[in-house]
């Protein structure tokens, strides 16, 4: 319906039936894009988000906003931390077109470097625990891996044969990829060779999570979440799958807290539950009313900061 419509439609009634018909028109154009990455900062004391205005920071955990910084990206579809904090990957780009990935510093927010490499959008972002070296993964299919001051990329892995949506780098230094050929691929980011393909998933896989060190030196399991409605637990070393849980809606978002000892699921249908990876048992923590896209654990892993559609929240997560 157009505005002259509405305006038709009003003038007559009352006298304020056009301006209030106008002020809900504005309401519905400038509402909140939804979040599609979320991330704390080293420091534990701001929350940085990201969505199609840009970068948004908020104090932590009372979630006061702080700034808002215009990215002039299309889209971003990842944020990420370096390890010693001083440094932001946002990677996003416009679909079909270019894959972008930014180095910004940290807490400024000015542009250090830019890349456009990938010929379609970049969805994530993954650091190496030493901070020298950097993978980025796109809807194009293929992985590429960058030194910390590179000004390209040294390696492109191609072993998917479609589009890249999760990255993680393993405790061991490979790299794990997903995505929407239904495969996991844990590869060398020195060489690009493929060391295992994980196939069990029977539909497309959104994310992955490495578990934090363990007590006892029990190897550290890789996580994925998957459209076939399952969270899968693996020891990537040897490419075996351990144990599953089915979700009743699609598990989109996955964080294990920070003693490796569960992790936290969000649905597409809202749910947020704790699973233990080696009971299988889930514990329900809360209901969103849209789908939760990202969770990220706070320090102590006393509260959890989600996002579903364009909302903050955060909870205390049980002792």
């Amino acid at each position: 319906m157009t505005l002259q419509l509405l305006s038709n439609r009003c003038v007559g009634i009352f006298p304020s039936a056009l301006l209030l018909c106008f002020f809900e028109l504005q309401l519905n154009c400038i509402a909140d894009p939804p979040i599609t990455s979320l991330v704390f900062s080293l420091d534990n004391q701001s929350v940085i988000a990201g969505s199609q205005r840009g970068l948004v920071i908020r104090d932590w955990p009372k979630f006061s906003h702080v700034r808002t910084k215009d990215c002039e990206l299309d889209s971003i579809h990842d944020v990420s931390v370096s390890p010693n904090g001083s440094k932001l990957l946002v990677a996003g780009g416009s679909p079909g077109s270019t894959g972008v990935v930014q180095m910004r510093s940290w807490p400024d927010l000015e542009l250090e470097q830019s890349w456009s490499e990938h010929q379609d959008v970049v969805y994530k972002v993954a650091w190496r625990g030493d901070e020298q070296e950097w993978v980025s993964v796109s809807w194009d299919g293929y992985c590429k891996v960058y030194g910390l001051n590179a000004k390209a990329s040294h390696i492109t892995m191609t072993s998917h044969s479609g589009p890249v949506f999760a990255a993680t780098y393993l405790l061991d230094g490979t790299v794990a990829t997903a995505g929407g050929d239904r495969t996991i691929v844990v590869w060398n980011s020195g060489t690009g060779l493929t060391l295992k393909v994980l196939r069990q998933h029977t539909g497309t896989v959104h994310t992955l999570a490495t578990q934090p060190v363990r007590e006892g030196g029990q190897e550290s399991l890789l996580a994925s979440a998957s459209e076939d409605r399952t969270v899968r637990f693996w020891q990537p070393s040897i490419g075996r799958m351990v144990r599953f849980h089915r979700f009743a809606s699609t598990p989109r978002s996955i964080a294990w807290t920070h003693d490796g000892r569960f992790l936290i699921v969000g649905c597409d249908d809202g749910a947020v539950v704790r699973l233990d990876p080696v009971l299988l048992t889930s514990l329900f923590l809360t209901k969103q009313k849209a789908s939760v896209l990202n969770i990220f654990v706070g320090p102590k892993d006393e509260r959890l900061s989600l996002s579903a559609g364009s909302e903050w929240k955060t909870i205390e997560l049980p002792k």
